[in-house]
């Protein structure tokens, strides 16, 4: 990433920043994200601290959507021949780093945008977001804000005269403020937030429907924990022929599928020819149709996820710096990531190919490294694991170097976190508001 030098323009002082000017979706993926978030070509005065964007001839490609985008800011004064013998050379290194057999026809015909603006549109539009949905997204940004700034009186009636903004993507808007807020150290801020989302979950249609279902979900969490070691195909069936709603249902699919195997539906069918009333039957039967719909797509998910973890398994193993390419695709290493990487390793050691295998071990044990628990999580969950204060004051005392100011942050944000639920995992909070309390003695 190249630098360059501006000045201020607010106090004058010279600011140096990173630019990019080359977004290249076949070489990084999170290029999409770092533009339209604003992440790149910004620049910090050291001076007065005021944040200012650098406007500079900008390549975008999306091979996928087959998308070749430039933009040259006119505020550059360059005449048009100029722009082209400064974008020439971008558009190249784009087209040189593509195979020759992906290289297509939209290469040929760059479609330059003649503002910032209808760059992120366009590539908003690529992914079937119009003009017309950026607006109302922009309305409920500027209902939340206005919900951020009024007096808190007045969030119900404001509310109310807006409940037709009060959708899906509005609650997704409010959920990273909320999430924000937690992090954040202002009691203020966080007490908002908690006003709103109460007013919001009781007071509106979709936010009564979001609350049924979490409660819903929660109920199918608690009742599958209740059972203990007791969870078996009978007492699974027991609770999927009683779901109170579609909601209760899907939770039950997805955190106990491995218990619907053939014999479990074989169970169910049974159950429904044994059905005492034909109301039963109707119910039951709807009940197996919701089910089997509900693991197939669960099956579905599942098998698509695999095969996307292998194409990013088959990535890293092309890189030189494995950390580089771990470090590149973060996101998309997990469990099933593992499994993939398990089974590619002894595919690689039975048919004898040792310096695959080798380089899928060191893949393997570069990820574990990686993901080691950070030594403040570990020892809050030993703190966790105490019975009594005593005990608890004890191990506090013994270990008074480990209580370090990272360990503080993490507690204070679990604890913000939990108390944005406190229906829920009561005993967890108290018990880390315990904790805090000795440390604060």
């Amino acid at each position: 990433m190249a630098q360059t030098l501006t000045t201020c323009p607010r106090c004058q002082h010279q600011m140096t920043a990173n630019i990019q000017q080359i977004f290249d979706l076949h070489e990084d993926p999170s290029d999409k994200e770092k533009l339209l978030t604003g992440q790149v070509n910004m620049a910090v005065c050291p001076s007065c601290g005021y944040q200012s964007a650098i406007g500079v001839p900008l390549v975008y490609h999306d091979p996928e959507k087959e998308l070749l985008l430039t933009y040259f800011p006119s505020e550059l004064g360059l005449p048009i021949n100029e722009q082209e013998k400064i974008l020439g050379p971008l558009i190249n290194k784009v087209v040189e780093r593509l195979p020759l057999e992906e290289r297509k026809g939209y290469l040929l015909r760059p479609q330059a945008m003649l503002t910032y603006d209808t760059l992120i549109e366009k590539i908003l539009e690529a992914d079937g977001i119009t003009k017309e949905m950026i607006q109302n997204e922009e309305k409920k940004v500027n209902l939340l804000r206005q919900l951020l700034t009024c007096s808190e009186e007045s969030i119900p009636e404001i509310i109310k005269q807006e409940e037709a903004q009060i959708d899906q993507s509005f609650f997704t808007l409010f959920t990273n403020i909320q999430a924000s807020a937690v992090q954040s150290a202002d009691d203020a801020t966080r007490k908002r937030i908690k006003a709103i989302q109460d007013v919001l979950l009781t007071e509106t249609a979709y936010g009564r429907e979001l609350k049924k279902k979490a409660e819903s979900t929660q109920k199918a969490i608690k009742d599958l924990q209740d059972l203990g070691d007791k969870l078996n195909r009978d007492t699974l069936l027991e609770l999927v022929l009683n779901s109170p709603d579609e909601t209760y249902l899907q939770t039950l699919a997805g955190l106990a599928r491995d218990g619907m195997d053939y014999q479990f539906f074989t169970n169910l069918s049974g159950r429904i020819e044994k059905a005492s009333s034909d109301e039963d039957k109707k119910k039951y039967t709807e009940i197996r149709e919701k089910l089997l719909e509900m693991v197939q797509q669960i099956d579905a998910a599942i098998a698509g996820q695999k095969q996307l973890r292998k194409q990013v398994f088959d990535e890293i193993m092309k890189e030189e710096d494995l950390e580089q390419g771990i470090a590149r695709y973060a996101r998309a290493i997990d469990d099933s990531f593992l499994e993939i990487a398990q089974s590619e390793l002894a595919a690689a050691r039975k048919n004898g190919d040792f310096i695959r295998s080798g380089k899928i071990q060191k893949l393997i044990d570069t990820i574990e490294k990686m993901s080691e628990m950070p030594p403040e999580v570990e020892f809050l969950e030993e703190l966790l694991q105490k019975t009594d204060v005593a005990e608890l004051t004890a191990t506090l005392d013994a270990n008074k170097e480990k209580v370090t100011g990272d360990f503080k942050k993490i507690l204070d944000s679990l604890i913000a976190q939990l108390q944005q639920t406190p229906d829920q995992q009561q005993e967890l909070l108290e018990k880390l508001k315990l904790i805090q309390k000795i440390i604060n003695l």
